[in-house]
């Protein structure tokens, strides 16, 4: 063969093999799908990212940056962290430090954004730096988000006035259930099956949640309330006989995710959608499994049963039965929200931490 054909054949293999290289950062979602909440005053995305690392040098998150694009490819802004100034914001992300070989999980910071942009494209670039802060490897995740309202006929599942102590905010810890801390993930988690619950609360006119101490269960007024069920569906899961005691078994984790609600009901609506009722009185349950029920019905009442720090509801929707789904949003028709002396009507909307509501 000829020298001047054998020449770009090597070239042409050399540059093959270089663009097979595997690049040293690899970044993901998680959920793959990401969905839009629409909430009254702004929308907000429910997601983590995962960074890894397959170099050989640990590797520092320097800046993280979002552009949010609209359906015709023009940015609708864009926002950072970075290590500028002297409390840099970038400062805000606890963990920053990836070793060799390994991962780092980012709770996506951009979480809300004005109700009135349309979000068909986020852009997110991270730049990372060695130990001497001198050589940087960039890597970026494009996300579509998905706006999509449920499907099923939701109701609040509480009656009467109930304030949502935590929900599914920025803040909140169902928001942060982190299935790849490794704790968490050797007992078989692989999502965030509560990312869109509540922790439902009754209260007096005031708002207070129990009188007293709250020592006692029986001192929150929500202790044993009656629940209706959220929406029309079939009960295809619960448990009925865990104490009040606001305890649960650890070590039945890894065989029994579910122990973590104590007490508990799932309701199949039909459509993929699951409503799961946690932290339930013993030996409250009025339903059977395989019973259809219809929405409003008195399903269980309010306890203090399983991982509960006080009795409360523990409602989510969801797209299977158990800990392997992911969650879902979920939206309320005709409700109140408290707003002072007076209060404002939503006819289909979530609800957000701390809001006091009342079904119509």
């Amino acid at each position: 063969m000829a020298l001047r054909r054998v020449l770009p054949l090597l070239l042409f293999l050399f540059t093959a093999h270089a663009l097979a290289v595997e690049p040293v950062l690899r970044v993901s979602s998680g959920p793959s799908t990401v969905r839009i909440e629409q909430l009254p005053d702004r929308q907000d995305l429910n997601f983590e990212i995962f960074i890894d690392n397959r170099g050989a040098t640990a590797l520092n998150l320097r800046v993280l940056q979002v552009s949010a694009f609209d359906a015709a490819g023009r940015l609708l802004l864009r926002r950072q962290l970075d290590d500028n100034g002297i409390r840099p914001s970038i400062q805000t992300l606890p963990e920053r430090s990836i070793a060799a070989g390994q991962s780092l999980t980012v709770f996506n910071p951009f979480s809300s954004f004005g109700k009135e942009l349309d979000l068909a494209r986020l852009h997110y670039q991270f730049t990372l730096v060695d130990a001497d802060g001198e050589t940087e490897q960039v890597a970026a995740l494009d996300v579509r988000p998905l706006r999509a309202p449920g499907k099923t006929s939701l109701r609040l599942p509480v009656r009467g006035r109930a304030i949502n102590y935590d929900g599914h905010d920025y803040y909140a810890h169902h928001r942060r259930f982190d299935y790849s801390f490794a704790p968490i993930a050797q007992l078989g988690f692989k999502s965030n099956f509560m990312r869109y619950g509540y922790d439902f609360v009754p209260v007096d006119a005031h708002g207070a949640m129990h009188r007293g101490s709250g020592e006692r269960n029986e001192d929150y007024f929500g202790f044993g309330a009656e629940l209706p069920a959220a929406g029309d569906g079939v009960v295809v899961a619960l448990v009925d006989d865990r104490p009040d005691n606001r305890k649960f078994d650890q070590s039945r984790l890894a065989d029994d995710p579910m122990v973590l609600f104590g007490n508990y009901l799932v309701i199949d609506h039909g459509n993929g959608e699951f409503s799961v009722y946690g932290h339930l009185q013993q030996h409250s349950v009025r339903v059977k499994a395989g019973q259809q029920v219809r929405q409003g019905e008195v399903v269980a009442r309010i306890g203090a049963s399983g991982s509960a720090f006080f009795p409360h509801l523990h409602y989510q929707l969801q797209d299977g039965p158990d800990t392997r789904a992911e969650g879902l949003p979920s939206y309320f028709m005709d409700f109140q929200v408290s707003n002072g002396s007076s209060s404002l009507t939503r006819s289909l909307a979530t609800v957000d931490t701390g809001e006091i509501v009342e079904s119509r």
